[in-house]
């Protein structure tokens, strides 16, 4: 298995799985809460408005709503706010955010606000969080790991037990995934997405099998970050799988599994650097060959 062949760019996919997960969701309920109205209605006497500036902004707020008829709408009780987004909670992702910012936004227009670029931020910070909610994986920690001390030949050890690891689990494939994910959105149809358990199963595998790898001290740190990564990435399985019937959820898991590819790219790049530096060269029949293609050209 080689992480770097088939990894797309990661601005890419922040870029549109922002564009979904927040622009979208905030026109949309936007539209639906704030539909465009008839410029007529809203029309007042801009010399009595001037006027009415002068004194406090409750009577200037007064003299608007009586010259246009049009009375500004009153904060709701944040009780029923508080109500409403218990009632909205879902174990359909995409439904509790939809329902939860289209209440939020509901109440935020009845306060004047909405359209402000604060408030628009504001609206999807909170859809973000709850989205950032779902990812969860077990963390290890430093003693969950064996390490040893370190010397040339723990050194060479690792290189080639880790590289070993990697290569037995060829199931865990990012090529194999974005085919799954991309043919389910194609056609709707879910059949291909059924390849994403065993996908799963085998980076948990490659996961446990790290762990179980002794490593020199110096890297400890290093085999920390690229087991937990894995570990995430095999945690962001469940949620690609619902791409089709909680699309929020599945798209969530897609940029999270973009994310953690990139970042355990990076962590091995780092590992293939230190056992440059420290002297570490295997022979092309060695599986701490591959280490070389993880070194700058």
């Amino acid at each position: 298995m080689s992480f770097r062949d088939y990894l797309p760019s990661p601005k890419f996919v922040v870029m549109v799985g922002a564009i979904v997960l927040s622009g979208g969701l905030v026109v949309g309920a936007q539209y639906i809460t704030h539909p465009p109205q008839d410029n007529s209605q809203l029309a007042t006497d801009t010399t009595d408005i001037e006027a009415a500036q002068t004194a406090s902004w409750q009577q200037a707020l007064q003299d608007v709503e009586a010259q246009s008829g049009i009375k500004a709408p009153e904060a709701p009780n944040t009780d029923t706010v508080s109500s409403l987004l218990n009632a909205a909670q879902s174990s359909n992702l995409t439904t509790q955010v939809g329902r939860t910012l289209l209440i939020n936004l509901s109440n935020a227009n009845s306060q004047g606000l909405g359209q402000d670029t604060p408030t628009q931020d504001q609206l999807v910070a909170q859809a973000t969080a709850q989205i950032n909610a779902t990812a969860t994986s077990k963390t290890y920690t430093t003693a969950d790991l064996v390490v040893v001390d370190q010397n040339m030949a723990s050194l060479r050890a690792y290189g080639n037990d880790t590289m070993a690891v990697l290569k037995a689990h060829p199931d865990a494939s990012a090529q194999n995934t974005y085919m799954a994910v991309g043919q389910a959105s194609d056609t709707q149809n879910p059949a291909s997405l059924t390849q994403l358990k065993a996908i799963g199963a085998a980076y948990k595998a490659m996961a446990d099998g790290l762990a179980a790898t002794p490593v020199p001290k110096t890297l400890a740190p290093l085999h920390l970050q690229l087991v937990n990564d894995i570990t995430a990435i095999a945690a962001a399985y469940p949620d690609m799988e619902t791409v089709l019937t909680d699309p929020l959820r599945g798209l969530a898991g897609v940029q999270r599994y973009v994310s953690l590819m990139g970042e355990a790219q990076r962590v091995l790049t780092s590992i293939a650097q230190q056992l440059n530096k420290d002297g570490i060269l295997f022979s092309k029949d060695e599986p701490g060959a591959t280490w070389s293609g993880f070194l700058p050209s």
